[in-house]
């Protein structure tokens, strides 16, 4: 395995929109998965943004494990559909606590320190009225 960081955005964003029988998709909490930009055409469900925004102290001394700290934010038409596309995603992280994550080449052994859903006032912008922030550490080898 090789040590050093790891392209974790990508890497979370393809496990989560693995999730299709529980998270994303048509009738899940998260309809139209996790994304790296604004959909130009939204349509109706919640959506996710990633953004890697630094990263966890080390777990262990070897410099094999990455620790990205992930924000998500969480985007939907209304207040309520935000607002259980956050708590699934929240509830989604905390089960990875003692049960490590296949994630493409990589395992992710848990998602720690899992700050939200926190409400952000987005009236004012162009985008989805709704959005919610979720941030966790990723500690992925």
């Amino acid at each position: 395995m090789m040590a050093g960081y790891v392209a974790a955005v990508t890497i979370v964003r393809t496990w989560l929109n693995s999730l299709t029988s529980t998270l994303v998709g048509p009738g899940r909490p998260i309809p139209l998965g996790a994304l790296r930009a604004h959909p130009r055409s939204p349509g109706h469900g919640a959506y996710l943004l990633l953004t890697r925004i630094g990263r966890a102290g080390d777990l262990v001394a070897e410099d094999l494990i990455d620790s990205p700290r992930i924000s998500a934010s969480i985007y939907a038409g209304t207040d309520e559909a935000a607002e259980l596309a956050a708590v699934a995603y929240a509830n989604t992280l905390a089960a990875l606590s003692g049960t490590p994550a296949v994630m493409g080449d990589r395992r992710c052994l848990a998602a720690d320190d899992v700050v939200g859903p926190l409400l952000v006032d987005n009236h004012d912008s162009e985008r989805e009225q709704w959005q919610y922030l979720v941030d966790a550490s990723f500690f992925i080898y």
